[in-house]
């Protein structure tokens, strides 16, 4: 019953809202879900890591998170200044295989939301329940501190309940990171993202200052 109640609220939304009204009501939505987190500060990389692998961190709240630590980003001087992270399944997964099998599909809004979101946001949706994820991301990341430096947080790549993926070329340049190696994770993982100290100076940056 709650999964039809909740494909109705997302075509009701994009029918009296419009597809812009739901983006920026599921922006609300992740923004007051990070906020309501609260603050974080870690004294390393290390600690931060722990805690995530324990639970102990906001970003838990997505489920099994997983520090990627063979993939350190590294500034100009070559210090680490971040990971990648994965997330192996989507929170919504269990969400979206109910609505399936009740309802039969997601509705025509979902598409449409994912679209819209990637035309005028950023192109890295599958589904409309990425403008949650993304914004939460996002948000919680301000409220994070490692070794006293703010954080920040970069989409990288995702995959569709159906095998659609999203990778943002730009982030992956930034960050120096191969392409088709974060592809090749969305075989195990649902969502990749880049987590690091905001202004740090990355070596790609490196010729263009």
């Amino acid at each position: 019953m709650l999964d039809i109640a909740l494909v109705s609220l997302i075509q009701d939304m994009s029918e009296k809202a419009g597809v812009e009204g739901t983006i920026q009501y599921w922006l609300r939505v992740g923004e007051n879900l990070a906020r309501r987190m609260g603050k974080e500060a870690y004294m390393g990389w290390p600690s931060f890591n722990v805690a995530l692998r324990e639970g102990r961190t906001a970003f838990s709240i997505e489920g099994d998170v997983s520090a990627l630590t063979d993939l350190a980003i590294t500034d100009v001087d070559g210090d680490v200044v971040g990971y990648i992270y994965a997330l192996k399944r989507c929170v919504f997964q269990p969400t979206i295989l109910r609505i399936r099998y009740s309802v039969g599909e997601l509705p025509k809004a979902d598409r449409q939301v994912a679209e819209e979101y990637n035309n005028t946001v950023r192109n890295s949706a599958v589904c409309n329940f990425c403008v949650i994820h993304q914004k939460f991301r996002e948000e919680v990341a301000k409220n994070i501190t490692v070794a006293d430096q703010v954080l920040e947080c970069y989409q990288l790549a995702n995959r569709g309940f159906l095998g659609d993926t999203k990778t943002d070329e730009a982030a992956l340049k930034k960050i120096g990171v191969n392409p088709e190696y974060v592809r090749s994770l969305l075989r195990n993982y649902a969502c990749v993202y880049a987590m690091l100290m905001k202004g740090a100076r990355l070596k790609g940056e490196e010729g263009s200052r």
